[in-house]
């Protein structure tokens, strides 16, 4: 894949496994509106998807959804999300040979921001991106592309040399509405076939496997 100076990543199962954050963010929400807690396998299959979306399959009154919201961030922000919260094997590795190639790195995702970074600083990768946008940046969260745009208009590139990587149809949507390359990984809750069926050009089973798909000897 050639031309490609830009790569943007999506955050959940394409960079980090954050599930068991947000299942007990997740269910300690449920909890304190008096709601039962859903099984683990249901909130996973929501990752990447909005906590209005997520909570929306559990809730159904809008009032007591917005209050899970709030509830599911306070509990995040106590340590719990980031504690919990740990990168994929190999990623660390995959970014720096990238940073290391002069490609310029971001991340759009439906994850707050500060929880992202907080995430990266632990891990000590906060430095090799160069623009991380999250929920509270944006107006319309993916699959719209806003997102995408906005990354791509800090970073100076074009939609002709920035690829975006994700593991989910949102993912996929997101960037056929920007006009993007795609490399979709399996890494997450979404397979294959269904990757490809979204359109995306590239499949690879993990982010190391973005190496050679971009051509890049080690």
């Amino acid at each position: 894949m050639n031309g490609i100076h830009q790569i943007l990543f999506d955050f959940d199962y394409t960079l980090a496994d954050s599930s068991e954050g947000i299942i007990r963010c997740v269910n300690y929400a449920l909890s304190q509106v008096g709601k039962k807690t859903a099984e683990p396998s249901a909130i996973r299959k929501m990752i990447g998807h909005s906590l209005e979306e997520t909570f929306g399959q559990f809730v159904a009154d809008p009032n007591i959804i917005a209050q899970c919201k709030q509830l599911f961030m306070e509990h995040a922000d106590t340590g719990t999300m980031v504690d919990h919260t740990f990168m994929l094997a190999g990623v660390e590795e995959t970014l720096e040979i990238l940073h290391d190639n002069f490609y310029t790195l971001g991340i759009v995702s439906t994850k707050r921001r500060s929880t992202i970074k907080d995430t990266l600083m632990q891990n000590q990768a906060d430095d090799l991106f160069d623009v991380i946008i999250g929920y509270e940046d944006v107006k319309n969260l993916k699959p719209d592309p806003e997102g995408i745009f906005k990354a791509i208009d800090f970073m100076g590139g074009t939609i002709d040399d920035t690829l975006y990587v994700g593991d989910s149809v949102i993912d996929a949507l997101a960037a056929r509405n920007a006009r993007v390359k795609m490399v979709g990984v399996t890494s997450g809750t979404t397979d294959a076939k269904t990757l490809s069926q979204n359109g995306v050009n590239e499949i690879i089973k993990n982010l190391n496997e973005l190496l050679t798909v971009l051509q890049i000897e080690i």
